[in-house]
């Protein structure tokens, strides 16, 4: 996400707050990641576009502040089960690798058992 797209999803959170989008408000939801230039640039932006404009900005995405401090979208349950999912994935891979690793190694003491080929063609 770009830091114009960042503020102005920041700018369209405050405004569905009921409250109008100012610097000071912006900068306080996205840190110090932004420069000025372009918090400026982003609010101008935002003050520029008709309602359907606004509507069309995605206030879904999380802002730097907040993936910072670690906050998500996603309920604590909804974590716990995404992270056993992804260990469930891992361990599908080790024992994918695990097999994959035993079967290059009957392969390789395979051809060190073979005799060497001698015949010329």
């Amino acid at each position: 996400m770009s830091p114009i797209e960042q503020v102005l999803t920041a700018a369209k959170k405050i405004n569905e707050q009921g409250r109008e989008p100012t610097l000071a408000l912006i900068k306080t939801k996205l840190g110090n990641s932004i420069p000025m230039r372009e918090l400026i640039q982003g609010l101008q932006q935002f003050k520029s576009m008709s309602a359907e404009e606004r509507q069309a900005i995605p206030s879904s995405l999380a802002t730097a502040k907040e993936t910072q401090y670690g906050q998500s979208s996603l309920s604590q349950s909804e974590q716990a089960d995404r992270i056993l999912q992804l260990e469930n994935a891992l361990n599908e891979l080790r024992n994918e690798f695990n097999g994959l690793k035993s079967q290059f190694d009957n392969l390789q003491q395979n051809l060190m058992n073979k005799e060497p080929d001698t015949k010329c063609m």
